[in-house]
């Protein structure tokens, strides 16, 4: 008897045991795989549009296909851009279905000085000569200060996480009238920046006239000589075509590296199982790092482009007056940076620095 029970014991976990097995395969197997839609409005040979499709892809790779990405992008034929940089961010934020489209947008990518119009504690992203290198940069994104410290509070305060960051090269200075190899070559230039308080208040401290303007208008004034000249990096400089619009001097003068933050909103990060989530970490990190190489071999590439263009490029013959005459704006937006506290913002820029020195 007590044989016979201890059989009919085994044969119920058994039943169990199948039963369970079942329910899984089941679940997965007619499950619906779970879409993140991405958007960048960025063509497709931007660095956006690379990284974005590597995280897609690893993302399905990763997670058998319980996971995919729907990627949007400028001039896509199957799903194109479905806003810009600051209207992303904003949809991103509230996860609210923008009008006239038919779906939320889960992640985006954002140049720094967008993402710090709205998240005011990455200013420190855009603080002069900040980066002594991209691969102090490069430390800096791979450290848990960025991961988990500043997620932490861009997460509570904007319902947004960096799962990834992408580096896109120096920001250098192009213009219409003449070399600019000094800082004192920068008198009487207009050069266009974006709506950025920090990157506005940098050249005005080289001595230039500035004009934020909207990046959709900058090629026309350009082209039209309502301003003489931008910043941007290689890849931006290049697939812009600046050379048509009269840009014919390049001044490699790097004031802020271009990074830019993968992000995906916190309410849907958080509803993913675990395991699906910490894929998504996964990827959008394995993402980023492909696209700092991708970068790197990338640039070299667009300088050679831009000469074959016939823009010239010219080197600073006094960096340390260009870094000596922005450091005063550092201590300027520690506040900013904080949180409305000084201190606060003093004490996460000195991590940074530490972070990036170590």
């Amino acid at each position: 008897m007590k044989q016979t029970k201890t059989i009919l014991k085994f044969i119920f976990s058994l039943n169990c045991m199948i039963l369970a097995i079942c329910v899984f395969m089941a679940t997965n197997a007619f499950s619906d795989p779970i879409k993140i839609v991405c958007n960048t409005d960025n063509p497709k040979e931007s660095l956006h549009v690379i990284a974005l499709e590597k995280f897609g892809e690893l993302v399905k790779n990763y997670s058998g296909g319980r996971l995919f990405a729907q990627i949007h992008y400028r001039d896509g034929e199957e799903f194109s851009a479905i806003r810009g940089e600051e209207v992303s961010l904003r949809a991103v934020m509230t996860s609210k279905i923008l009008p006239g489209e038919k779906t939320a947008m889960h992640v985006t990518v954002v140049a720094s000085g967008n993402a710090s119009l709205i998240v005011n504690t990455l200013e420190f992203l855009m603080l002069p000569y900040i980066f002594p290198t991209a691969e102090s940069a490069e430390k800096l994104f791979r450290s848990d200060f960025m991961m988990k410290e500043i997620n932490q509070i861009i997460s509570q305060s904007h319902n947004i996480r960096a799962i990834g960051w992408l580096i896109g090269g120096y920001r250098h200075m192009t213009n219409s009238k003449k070399p600019v190899k000094s800082i004192d070559d920068m008198k009487g230039l207009i050069i266009r920046t974006p709506r950025n308080r920090l990157m506005r208040d940098t050249y005005m401290a080289f001595g230039a006239k500035v004009k934020p303007l909207n990046w959709a208008d900058t090629f026309n004034a350009l082209k039209e000589g309502g301003i003489d000249g931008q910043e941007n990096p290689y890849n931006v400089i290049y697939y812009s075509k600046f050379w048509e619009a009269k840009q014919l001097y390049v001044t490699n003068n790097g004031p802020f590296l271009w990074v830019g933050p993968i992000l995906i909103n916190e309410n849907f990060y958080l509803s993913l199982p675990n395991d699906l989530r910490d894929i998504v970490d996964k990827a959008a990190f394995e993402a980023s790092e492909y696209e700092w190489s991708w970068i790197a071999q990338k640039n070299d590439l667009y300088k050679k482009k831009l000469l074959e263009n016939g823009m010239q490029i010219f080197e600073l013959e006094d960096k340390a007056k260009w870094i000596k005459v922005t450091r005063p704006l550092w201590e300027d937006y520690y506040s900013s940076i904080g949180g409305e506290d000084y201190n606060k913002g003093k004490e996460l820029v000195d991590k940074v620095l530490s972070v990036i020195t170590k």
